[in-house]
């Protein structure tokens, strides 16, 4: 039965149209998946996905009326009433036996009124609160304080109520890991608040450095083949003792989320034993115009004031050969940027250029003196880009991503005896 508490929480999506939500959900793309921990972290912020709905006409057909419930503002009620018998037809529907993309047969429960609920509350409540936050990051220069609320009823998770009320500058590094949802049919939200609205209600600024603490939690397993899923989850201990950690699988920002998407797929290749195939995948990725054009969308947002300096994008990924060549085997796979390092120092068609940088070098250079390796990019003897990738203790992100920065140096700086010279020309 639907609370009062849901009533309201939801009802702010449903009697308008947030252009910030509908274009966030028709921004994901589709990963077909009968187990959510293959969707783990930021991927459900990016693809969406239905556990165990492996045709894509299913698919489609849940996305679409999903997308209809954000734009057109529908209850939850005309959602499973325009969906279900859609859903019946196509024999997707109660207890069935089910046999996945590995020939392994098992009773499963496929459509059910409850998981249409569930299907409806995660996604409109996600898709809300990634423009939400969003907006928040826009007006933070006159409301910089966020205060964490929840939904104080019989129905809280103990540890959610324990945030509440609790208020952290807007680029705390704590709303890259518990801006709401934290889990499952989540209802808490976060309140931007003035500098003058903190001091008259005797709000305390805390700060998350001392108590926040992320760390890599198993999900779940694959029966058939024994693999391990993780993700990285999150906890908050508060000077009570009181431990908050999200759901599993939930310790990313929605608004913020291609980045945590990328960490996954970095800590799957490295469990590709095959080395031709793993270059392969990762010049694929690297070649992906998808991840060229979030890069993109990142930098003009970031240079706008859009998202706080804490804020992450992944360039690409490093070749294997790259990284043999080199002798740096500690370097982590995924190259990163964070939105401090974007400055005036280069144009915003200059940063969007830089995945194309890393797909496609000129050369590629390592520093011997700093143990830094530069990708450097096409030109004459004039002044070059060159992407600089380092994992400097307390920079890189628990050994998954490298740092990225920027420099512009000449070919003849670059010709120094400084730098070997690890693929191509210059």
């Amino acid at each position: 039965m639907t609370s009062m508490a849901d009533t309201i929480s939801l009802s702010a999506v449903f009697r308008m149209q947030p252009k910030d939500a509908v274009s966030y959900f028709r921004s994901k793309g589709y990963q077909v998946t009968d187990r959510w921990q293959e969707m783990l972290e930021s991927a459900h912020a990016r693809a969406f996905t239905v556990a165990k709905a492996m045709r894509m006409d299913l698919l489609q057909d849940i996305r679409s009326a999903v997308d209809d419930a954000i734009s057109q503002g529908l209850t939850e009620r005309d959602f499973i009433k325009a969906l279900k018998p859609k859903l019946q037809a196509k024999g997707w529907w109660g207890e069935q036996v089910w046999v996945d993309r590995n020939g392994v047969a098992r009773k499963v429960q496929l459509g059910s009124d409850r998981r249409l609920r569930t299907i409806y509350r995660v996604n409109t409540q996600t898709a809300y609160m990634a423009g939400r936050y969003r907006r928040q990051v826009a007006a933070s220069k006159t409301h910089p304080y966020w205060q964490y609320i929840a939904v104080l009823d019989g129905a809280t998770r103990p540890s959610h109520r324990a945030l509440n009320g609790k208020v952290f500058r807007w680029d705390d590094p704590i709303w890259q890991y518990l801006y709401p949802p934290n889990g499952w049919l989540c209802r808490c939200r976060v309140r931007a608040l003035t500098a003058a609205q903190v001091e008259r209600m005797g709000l305390a600024v805390e700060n998350s450095a001392d108590i926040l603490r992320t760390f890599q939690a198993d999900v779940g397993m694959d029966e058939r083949t024994g693999e391990v899923f993780q993700a990285t989850q999150a906890e908050v201990t508060l000077p009570d003792g009181t431990v908050m950690r999200p759901d599993k699988g939930w310790s990313y920002n929605p608004g913020d989320a291609a980045y945590g998407s990328d960490r996954v797929v970095a800590q799957k290749l490295g469990a590709v034993a095959d080395p031709d195939l793993r270059s392969q995948m990762i010049q694929t990725l690297n070649n992906s115009p998808l991840r060229q054009q979030e890069f993109r969308r990142w930098t003009t947002a970031v240079q706008a004031g859009e998202l706080p300096a804490t804020s992450k994008q992944a360039l690409g990924f490093m070749d294997d050969g790259i990284q043999a060549a080199s002798g740096l085997t500690d370097l982590p796979p995924l190259l990163t940027m964070t939105a401090d390092r974007i400055t005036d120092a280069l144009t915003a068609e200059q940063y969007a250029t830089l995945p194309a940088v890393i797909a496609a070098p000129a050369a590629v250079l390592l520093d011997t003196t700093t143990s830094t390796v530069l990708y450097v990019s096409a030109g004459d003897n004039g002044e070059r880009i060159v992407i600089t990738v380092s994992s400097a203790p307390g920079q890189a992100d628990r050994g998954v991503d490298a740092v990225a920065d920027i420099a512009r140096l000449t070919t003849t700086d670059l010709r120094a005896s400084r730098y070997q010279l690890l693929q191509g020309a210059l």
